[in-house]
């Protein structure tokens, strides 16, 4: 019976052992009957192959957990791949995903929710980086499933602008050394006064002219008609200045509704007086009101613009208003609001017919600059770090930057003279890896 005993305890430690020597071979067992010295029968040793009785698990695998984007120059893109992974015996379920990031991040995927993967399958999520700023960026990307014990996954990526550098762009106006000029003088009965006035600064005006070396040609209409009063004054007339002079003192016996734009439009029309040879293509043109009371035109001044824009392009287009400007309470003339409103638009002067307006006409004879609206930038700006300086001085208001033709532009160009150095200073992105 000991023997027996120790028998039965070699064949359990035999049978169930979990160490097995590394060079052992395996051990092929006989299906036949073992019988004893004593006569008894044990059975055969038999490997188990029975199922083990575990259910199906769904697991996960997601990689990679964490992404360092670096440094990404602003302006440019970067992304990467989230793969999730089935890696369990049960499918594996994607409920949800919540996604909490920072603007220049995002993500994209071919999948709707809930999506199941069998054991063995993958997902892919795009996780893409365009970087617009110079602050930090941070996603994180949760995701919920069934699986076993990770049911929250969260993967976190980063990143961070960067500029280029930074760069300065220059602007120079081009001088225009040719000038056409209309005289438009209101010639109802009030006028006297005014026309005299303006009679006596005529010689200046033409003598600024001059003196600026301009190629000037000078012509005369009244608010009630289109004809010009003489003929076209020149530069290469040596009495241009006394015939100016004369021609401006135009009468007081106009019609008493004055239509000075109407006039200017028929005068300058294709088939009008001036409409041939006086509107030069190298040249500004520059017409000049001289009236005290407001425009009674039948168009609008918009139509009227349009019409000017037509014939002349804006950069060398000026209208300019001698007229009331409601700054004198005791000056009984009409505020020439019509006229004001077309000197705006064009970028052109307003002079106060209440004040010495006169000695002022020459300004309206300096040199002309071409003064754009829009200055295009060489290199791609950064937005917030756009800088405009006018003559040295940082200008705040006036003027805006349009990233999409990565240009500035100024809502009012009256600010800037020819002479003026004009600066834009900014840093920019570089051009983007492929």
């Amino acid at each position: 019976m000991k023997w027996l005993w120790g028998l039965l305890l070699f064949s359990c430690s035999s049978e169930y052992s979990i160490d097995k020597h590394k060079n052992a071979p395996d051990i092929v067992v006989d299906t036949a009957v073992v019988v004893t010295d004593s006569g008894i029968t044990l059975p055969p040793l038999i490997e188990e192959t029975a199922d083990t009785g575990e259910e199906p698990v769904p697991l996960i695998q997601v990689s990679p957990y964490d992404h360092d984007f670096g440094d990404l120059t602003i302006g440019c893109s970067d992304s990467y791949e989230v793969t999730i992974s089935s890696i369990g015996t049960a499918p594996l379920v994607i409920d949800e995903m919540l996604y909490i990031n920072s603007p220049d991040l995002s993500i994209s995927y071919d999948f709707t929710l809930p999506l199941v993967l069998s054991p063995g399958e993958d997902a892919t999520i795009l996780v893409e980086y365009d970087e617009d700023d110079l602050f930090e960026d941070n996603g994180k990307l949760y995701i919920y499933s069934n699986a076993k014990g990770k049911a929250e996954q969260r993967v976190n990526h980063y990143g961070q602008g960067v500029i280029a550098g930074s760069h300065v762009d220059a602007f120079s106006f081009e001088k225009v050394n040719k000038a056409d000029i209309l005289f438009v003088v209101d010639n109802s009965c009030s006028m006297e006064e005014e026309q005299t006035d303006l009679s006596s600064n005529a010689q200046d005006f033409v003598n600024t002219l001059v003196a600026a070396g301009t190629d000037f040609q000078i012509s005369v209409i009244t608010t009630d008609s289109a004809e010009p009063v003489t003929a076209v004054i020149t530069s290469d007339v040596f009495s241009a200045g006394k015939d100016l002079t004369d021609a401006v003192m135009v009468g007081t016996s106009g019609y008493h509704i004055e239509m000075g734009q109407e006039m200017a439009k028929k005068s300058l029309e294709p088939t009008g007086p001036l409409g041939k040879g006086f509107v030069r293509k190298d040249a500004t043109l520059s017409i000049v009101v001289i009236s005290d009371e407001d425009d009674y035109s039948p168009l609008t001044e918009l139509e009227y613009y349009d019409f000017f824009a037509s014939i002349k392009e804006e950069e060398l287009f000026f209208f300019h208003s001698v007229v009331g400007v409601g700054l004198y309470p005791g000056c009984t003339v009409e505020v020439g609001d019509r006229y004001l409103d077309q000197s705006w638009y064009t970028g052109g002067s307003s002079l106060d017919i209440c004040a010495a307006w006169g000695a002022s006409l020459t300004t309206l004879a300096n040199p002309v600059y071409i003064i754009p609206s829009i200055y295009p930038l060489t290199k791609p700006a950064i937005p917030s770090t756009v800088e405009v300086y006018l003559d040295g001085y940082r200008l705040s208001k006036g003027w805006y930057y349009d990233s999409s033709v990565n240009a500035v532009y100024f809502t009012d160009k009256s600010v800037i003279s020819g002479e003026d150095s004009l600066h834009v200073m900014y840093d920019y992105s570089a051009d983007c890896d492929e």
